[in-house]
């Protein structure tokens, strides 16, 4: 779980979500998440989750090392994962399944 506290904000225009940080150093920061994807080292039996983020207000603006920010809305998206998938409430948008074979299945019941 996240140390940082945030709210989910809803552009009802568009039904895009950002996401507020509302305490810690990064308190007032609006940011939205982009691409995610998930890094299989097999080896070593650990998944890296890597993405991309853009900042819609930074309200600490003398900000100057991302490092410790881009660790905590790291482990947001973490927390953010796992909610959806207890709530079986997952989105995905966008991109390409690579391993699909066909473009449409047909379901079995009718």
């Amino acid at each position: 779980m996240s140390d940082h506290q945030y709210t989910v904000l809803e552009n009802k225009h568009n039904g895009m979500h950002a996401i507020k940080l509302t305490s810690g150093p990064f308190e007032g920061i609006i940011y939205t998440y982009g691409k995610v994807s998930f890094d299989e080292d097999e080896a070593n039996d650990k998944v890296t989750i890597s993405f991309e983020y853009e900042m819609i207000d930074n309200a600490n603006k003398g900000m100057t090392d991302m490092k410790p920010f881009e660790k905590c809305i790291g482990k947001i998206l973490e927390e953010l994962i796992h909610i959806g998938i207890k709530d079986n409430n997952l989105t995905y948008t966008g991109g390409v399944d690579e391993n699909r074979a066909n473009d449409s299945d047909e379901s079995d019941t009718r």
